[in-house]
């Protein structure tokens, strides 16, 4: 959850299982973030190639981190000023 809006980060994608045998695309391996109000889409962040297994916001609500089965990699997502313009 942002400590800024009323945001929340999810990640997920498909079972680790099924990875090699669908197209890469298909796997929905990106963060999305919802409106926990209004519950509508705001966004969206790719970039991993497995299923993500965690996602936190820093605490000053400029970035945020994700890690999943794509290896050994925790990523570091800085959030761009359409982010905190955002009108719903």
């Amino acid at each position: 959850m942002s400590p800024l809006f009323d945001h929340v980060g999810i990640g997920g994608g498909q079972e680790a299982s099924a990875v090699t045998t669908t197209d890469h695309r298909a796997g929905k391996f990106e963060a999305k973030f919802f409106d926990k109000i209004l519950e509508e889409e705001i966004g969206g962040v790719k970039g991993h190639f497995g299923p993500i297994n965690a996602l936190a916001f820093n605490p000053d609500g400029k970035s945020f981190s994700s890690g999943g089965e794509d290896g050994l990699y925790v990523r570091l997502h800085h959030l761009d000023s359409d982010y905190f313009n955002i009108k719903l």
